[in-house]
């Protein structure tokens, strides 16, 4: 279909990856004392997988990708544009998204990283969506969320150790019919708590030296009270803003999907919009909170299970650090 039959922009392919190697609440508690209860209590999370040494976020992410676009029938010389959701590619630069477009052989395409942190894979939907309407020759998009932890975590850290896990997940974007697809888009940022969460070793205001390398830059720093007091603040927010840019409320989403930080966050945002819990999906018990990656894994899965449906009203909602808010509500195809 052509011209004014396809002028959405929607998600028509998912994948995922997630590593086989568990760390279970009992290995954690052991690292740092934290009893396993307690995890729970606080995270909902159980288990979370994480990379052999031999893996690479590039590599994770070609899996991911593939599976996205064997879902949607489209062959990687299809591709027009690549875009990798993370903060933990293979190096500082070059983009992880250029080796992954190699990987996947979509040598059509144009290739570059978003850094978003948690809503990464968010904003890459909108991205790329608004990439594929201004530019028509652009007939197909991947968008990745990657997040290789596990190297950046310090494990006798309770504040990091007991959340984060490894993965990647996919999505590939083609047109379809008009009032389907990516609806509108809504991200803000409040930088006034721009270092609760960080990571400072390597970037270029703290590059790692032999005088340094023993401080500990190279590892997660958590505020993890200030986390959730951004959430409860600001996410609801971001929803019902994108919401009124379509005249809608909250009420009138079939689905939510959120960044799968933690499972009592997910119990308090839908509590605070008046939804029940079986209008949204969660994984974060069984891989705990993936990241850039966490939106597209339980993206997939909902697909997968058939709980996102064609017509259904579904929200992409995630706050990343920095600290980026962000929502995005598509009409399923």
């Amino acid at each position: 279909m052509s011209g004014n039959q396809r002028q959405g922009i929607g998600v028509i392919g998912v994948g995922k990856y997630v590593p086989g190697k568990a760390v279970t609440n009992a290995q954690i508690e052991e690292w740092t004392g934290i009893p396993a209860a307690d995890i729970v209590a606080k995270t909902g999370i159980v288990t979370r997988y994480i990379v052999e040494d031999g893996e690479t976020a590039s590599g994770i992410s070609a899996v991911a990708a593939k599976q996205a676009l064997d879902m949607a029938g489209v062959s990687p010389e299809q591709v027009g544009i690549t875009v990798a959701c993370t903060f933990s590619g293979d190096y500082v630069y070059p983009a992880m998204a250029c080796k992954l477009q190699g990987l996947i052989g979509a040598k059509n395409s144009g290739a570059f990283d978003i850094m978003a942190n948690c809503t990464g894979f968010q904003v890459g939907l909108g991205v790329v969506s608004d990439r594929m309407r201004c530019d028509p020759s652009i007939e197909y998009g991947v968008v990745v969320g990657t997040a290789i932890q596990s190297r950046f975590i310090k494990w006798t850290d309770p504040e990091s150790a007991m959340y984060f896990g490894d993965g990647a997940g996919a999505a590939v974007m083609g047109r379809v019919p008009e009032g389907y697809g990516v609806l509108a888009t809504e991200v803000f940022t409040n930088a006034k708590v721009f270092d609760s969460v960080r990571l400072r070793g390597g970037g270029s205001s703290y590059p790692l030296r032999p005088e340094n390398i023993h401080e500990g830059l190279q590892y997660y720093e958590i505020n993890g009270m200030e986390v959730w007091k951004q959430v409860i603040q600001h996410q609801p927010t971001a929803i019902e803003q994108v919401l009124r840019k379509i005249g809608k409320t909250a009420a009138d989403v079939d689905f939510f999907i959120f960044h799968q930080a933690n499972l009592r966050l997910i119990e308090y945002l839908m509590g605070k919009m008046k939804q029940p819990m079986s209008k949204t999906y969660t994984n974060v018990a069984a891989i705990g909170n993936t990241a850039d990656a966490s939106l597209a894994i339980a993206l997939c899965e909902a697909v997968q299970q058939g709980l996102v449906q064609h017509d259904h009203l579904v929200v992409i909602s995630g706050v990343g650090a920095g600290f980026t808010f962000g929502a995005t509500v598509v009409r399923w195809y």
